[in-house]
């Protein structure tokens, strides 16, 4: 039994560490492809330590379409620079726009 629960502690730390650098990559990018002073959304496993796995995406939404540029393409070069599936939406399109402002963590780029 203790075997078990060191493998989960072991397993959980490093998904925690995952967690922290794929905000910082996360936050990097965003600081290149959007304009500073946009505001973002980040909601999901993402915001909540213990919930990250190695399986876990990126869900994000944007307060404005990104200048140059559509929602998809931010979302396929924030995947390949995050290493992670990244799902952007607009909130002035979602219909969890509540929910995100509630829930979410907002991030001024």
């Amino acid at each position: 039994m203790e075997l078990l629960r060191e493998s989960i502690a072991v397993r959980t730390s490093a998904c925690e560490r995952e967690r922290l650098a794929v905000r910082e990559r996360l936050a990097a990018a965003l600081r290149e492809y959007l304009p500073a002073g946009s505001r973002v959304w980040l909601y999901g496993s993402l915001i909540e330590p213990g919930r990250f796995r190695e399986w876990s995406d990126i869900d994000l939404a944007l307060e404005a379409d990104p200048p140059a540029m559509s929602i998809y393409l931010l979302a396929s070069l924030l995947t390949e620079r995050c290493l992670r599936r990244v799902d952007v939406c607009l909130m002035t399109e979602t219909r969890l726009a509540t929910a995100i402002r509630r829930k979410g963590e907002v991030w001024t780029v």
